[in-house]
């Protein structure tokens, strides 16, 4: 049966009049819906492989789902893009059934059905909180999206999609440099003004890593830049806004009490696959306003969800671990911030550093030179992770007696852009700072107190035989009960 032109009229006229149809994101959304409203499944099937990203942003998933589901059942044509879709929407977990989809589909290198079935492996992944192996499936996107163009747009967003969507995913992976170069190619392309909330991704997101692992003074910047890149109606924006706050959050003019209230005002179904920034912050604010317990206890209430996380693969898999190793450091308990830093990924910078600070305070300077070497290349564009690197190399360097090295260590941090914050000369232990007054005219801060982290156990002292025994039957993949029926019965 026919549809009356009456009725077009009337359900033309119902969508046209919401406002967003006349911005350049809602002008597609409308014509899909009116569309999928009129059951012209064949115009429908057009404008989503014209537009599949503004269909994916701009329309809820649960909606778009709706859509794709009523044109399967309907027998109206559903491609590889949309069948792809479907199963993902269906399933968040679904990389296996997505994998068999793409080798039974086998697209063509390079076209829309390839970019759309690397993209949804690539989101299955990440849901299941496996952003090590998403990485080769976000650098396939990447290549395959073809050269990006920084003063036009020739592939409908995907050469802006595909560094986005990389960024993110070497943020979940920990490899914060790829993910800081990724961002930068995605803000040096053009604006495309119905996914332009992908430009302000790019730049929400480098602020995120700036201000948690950088430059603050750059994380601030990127800030501003975002706020000024226009909003559109996306249902990403949201998203957006909660990354934001977080990194805002994080910028050392934050007084403690004024992060916690930011962060408490983060909508938490908004924060997403950022949760482990969220995790991150919400610890460090805490910790600065001295509410130790309180963060301990945030820790364990966020182990207890079912994050997508798998325990030592990148770093949504641990910064839960890493959080936990600080309370001990705090507490004072070095064995246990020993065996949980055995179940971090020792890949990714931010894991080498606390194992390194670990080291050098149980009195083994080798051991942490050795967790440190060749790191500079993760860690030389993040300066917050710079500074901690030479902070743990310049502490060992003393504990081991090489005062010559020692100092030319500190010279180098000294004469860093900018030179050191008081904030970042806290990150040196108390000993280089007490060596630094005396020897090092560079230095500015030797009245700092210094970390106290490092001074768990006496620089130079080793840990004792029993400790060794416990932590060579953690390394072996002992339990902890197993260990103590091991120690009672000797």
């Amino acid at each position: 049966m026919g549809i009356s032109a009456s009725t077009k009229r009337n359900v033309s006229r119902k969508v046209l009049r919401r406002a967003s149809d006349r911005t350049p994101l809602g002008s597609i959304i409308g014509s899909i819906e009116r569309a999928f409203d009129l059951g012209d499944y064949d115009l429908l099937a057009e404008l989503l492989d014209r537009n599949i990203l503004a269909a994916w942003f701009g329309l809820r998933p649960e909606r778009l789902g709706l859509i794709i589901a009523t044109m399967t059942e309907a027998g109206a044509p559903v491609n590889l893009v949309l069948r792809t879709i479907a199963t993902l929407l269906a399933s968040p977990g679904s990389a296996h059934a997505i994998g068999e989809q793409l080798s039974d589909s086998a697209p063509e290198a390079g076209t829309l059905d390839e970019l759309a079935a690397l993209s949804q492996r690539m989101f299955a992944l990440r849901l299941q909180g496996r952003p090590v192996e998403a990485m080769q499936f976000s650098a396939s996107l990447d290549r395959r999206s073809g050269i990006s163009y920084p003063l036009f747009d020739t592939q409908n967003g995907w050469g802006l999609f595909a560094p986005v969507q990389f960024g993110v995913t070497a943020m979940l992976a920990g490899d914060f440099s790829a993910a800081l170069a990724s961002f930068t190619q995605a803000r040096m392309h053009v604006i495309v003004p119905h996914l332009a909330f992908l430009t302000r991704d790019a730049y929400v997101k480098s602020a995120l890593i700036e201000a948690l692992y950088g430059d603050a003074e750059r994380a601030s910047a990127l800030l501003d830049d975002a706020s000024r890149v226009l909003r559109t109606e996306s249902w990403a924006e949201g998203g957006l806004d909660a990354c934001a706050v977080i990194a805002g959050s994080l910028l050392p003019s934050r007084a403690p009490a004024e992060a916690l209230r930011m962060l408490e005002s983060v909508p938490l179904h908004e924060v997403g696959e950022m949760w482990p920034f969220h995790a991150a912050a919400v610890h460090r604010a805490l910790v600065a306003a001295g509410y130790q317990e309180e963060a301990r206890r945030r820790i364990e209430m966020f182990e207890g969800m079912p994050l997508p996380h798998q325990e030592g693969q990148g770093y949504t898999g641990s910064v839960l671990l890493l959080c936990r190793i600080a309370d001990s450091v705090a507490h004072g308990d070095l064995l246990d911030a020993r065996e949980r830093i055995g179940r971090a990924d020792e890949s990714i910078a931010v894991t080498r550093l606390v194992a390194a600070r670990l080291e050098l305070a149980a009195g083994r300077p080798r051991e942490s030179l050795r967790w440190v070497e060749g790191l500079h290349e993760q860690t030389g564009g993040l300066r917050s992770l710079e500074v901690q690197r030479l902070a743990v190399i310049a502490g060992c360097h003393l504990a081991l007696g090489s005062a010559d090295e020692c100092r030319e260590v500190l010279e180098l941090a000294a004469r860093l852009p900018g030179g050191l914050s008081p904030h970042e000369a806290q990150y040196f232990p108390a000993d280089v700072h007490r060596f630094a007054g005396a020897g090092v005219g560079a230095w500015p801060f030797a009245e700092q107190p210094g970390s106290d982290d490092y001074e768990m156990f006496p620089t130079g002292v080793p840990l004792t035989a029993r400790e060794l025994d416990v932590l060579q039957q953690l390394s072996g993949g002992h339990s902890r009960e197993q260990i103590a029926q091991s120690q009672y019965t000797r």
